[in-house]
């Protein structure tokens, strides 16, 4: 099992002591990509996509808030356009669910070994945005486990990788400069659609001050829980990947009850000996698979199936209650995606959630399901990304030199903020930093003013 000894953490939190969470702590370039490169690449996948710039592709390591109030070392993928004339959105993509610690993207880059995030990254990132895959807390790291659907972690996972590639692109800005804009996109199918809508959540219930959400496509996610997911669990007699029962049971004992729980409370003699070894991240889905019963709800021990089907004050009701996303209102753009014909998450999960959230006033949110022709989980998830991708790349904006309030347009208001930059140094935030600099000295002055008016000028005319 993925323990971390007291010890451990005691050296953890000690050599912590002056980080931050969203700290840059390492960053590696893996490879640069051409345009040509990756249209082959996309040509041979048959997708309609053409690449618009070429990218590089780094992995780093940052800091965020872990169990108990320490700070972990969390890793993810980065990849930008190479272009340094323009900003561009911010693309947080929460990939769909594995288990393997090899499968995490920073280890597998854009590679075949995960042909996810090589399809979202050649088709994202080299059409304009600054693309970010982070591995979720513990995924990639052999002494942590993932606390799988966990909505908390997903959020401070996201928020500081966020933090950590502005830092990024600070610390690039000689060797291979890169830049973002205001906008930020949220992007996930799965377990990233469930991610996705956490981290919606956590941003604009803790975040909003530092963060604003563009677009947020929350893709076939689980996010009734404790309804709809435990009443289809309850109605199978078998489920087609019955691996996520126990991913979802032993994260939250291990996350809510501490890694020293005792499983043999819960599970049958047999399964309270081998969970915590299968989900050590050293296997796979599949390996798993094929050892778990076609219920797998019968890894329970009978008193606990029956106080599980019939109590909703049981364990396991009451943490996948509070990992529920129906009890709050989306204030962000929301459009959310699902196959009727998912046979893995139902897509009730996002009708029931599209339906509270309109009751619950949001102004902006969207469901659109597509139909069960198009397949089950794994056939329509494609589409559904697809859609999603539509949808965050009409709302991208690409700023230029100048465009202070990114817009898209250069205006006498980006004149007037720059102006206001200059003679009262109110705070702006990092893209405004960089549009107002129209010379590339690294200052807001005069000769910034003067450029911004020239170009307004051109503009109108």
């Amino acid at each position: 099992m993925k323990k971390i000894s007291s010890i451990l953490i005691l050296l953890t939190q000690f050599g912590h002591l002056h980080a931050e969470a969203g700290d840059l702590i390492d960053f590696n370039h893996q490879t640069t990509m051409t345009v040509e490169d990756i249209n082959i690449i996309l040509w041979f996948a048959g997708m309609p996509q053409t690449a618009i710039y070429g990218v590089s592709i780094y992995d780093i390591q940052y800091e965020t808030e872990g169990e108990g109030g320490y700070l972990d070392t969390l890793a993810g993928l980065v990849i930008f356009p190479n272009e340094i004339t323009e900003a561009f959105p911010i693309l947080s993509y929460q990939h769909g669910t594995a288990l393997a610690d090899e499968s995490a993207p920073s280890i597998t880059g854009l590679s075949t070994e995960n042909q996810e995030v090589l399809l979202i990254g050649l088709i994202t990132a080299p059409t304009g945005f600054v693309t970010l895959f982070p591995d979720y807390e513990g995924l990639g790291d052999p002494d942590m486990y993932h606390p799988y659907i966990i909505a908390e972690s997903y959020s401070h996972t996201v928020v500081n990788m966020v933090r950590a590639v502005k830092q990024l692109s600070l610390d690039l800005a000689y060797d291979n400069p890169f830049q973002f804009n205001d906008q930020l996109h949220l992007l996930g199918y799965s377990e990233g659609g469930y991610a996705t809508m956490a981290i919606q959540k956590g941003i604009e219930l803790n975040y909003a001050d530092e963060f604003t959400i563009t677009t947020s496509c929350p893709m076939a996610g689980p996010y009734d829980l404790s309804g709809i997911m435990v009443n289809y669990f309850l109605s199978l007699p078998d489920y087609p990947r019955p691996y996520y029962v126990p991913y979802v049971l032993t994260s939250h004992l291990w996350y809510y009850e501490g890694e020293d729980v005792d499983f043999g409370l819960y599970f049958e003699p047999f399964w309270a000996d081998t969970l915590p070894s299968l989900f050590d991240g050293s296997h796979y889905g599949s390996e798993i698979d094929t050892l778990l019963p076609e219920n797998p709800l019968d890894i329970l021990l009978p008193e606990e199936l029956e106080e599980f089907t019939n109590n909703d004050d049981h364990f396991f009701r009451e943490t996948l209650a509070e990992n529920t996303l129906l009890d709050w209102t989306p204030q962000s753009p929301t459009f959310m995606f699902h196959g009727i014909g998912d046979d893995i998450i139902p897509y009730e999960n996002s009708q029931i959630a599209y339906d509270a959230f309109v009751a619950n006033g949001a102004p902006n949110v969207s469901l659109t399901l597509y139909s069960e022709s198009l397949g089950g989980h794994a056939g329509v998830a494609i589409t559904c990304l697809f859609g999603g991708y539509n949808v965050i790349q009409d709302r991208q904006i690409i700023s230029t030199k100048g465009d202070m309030d990114n817009d898209g347009i250069i205006s006498s208001e980006d004149v007037y903020l720059l102006e206001g930059s200059i003679l009262t140094e109110y705070n702006i935030t990092e893209f405004q930093w960089w549009a107002g600099d129209l010379d590339w000295d690294a200052t807001h002055s005069i000769f910034d003013l003067l450029g911004a008016s020239d170009l307004t000028e051109e503009i109108n005319g």
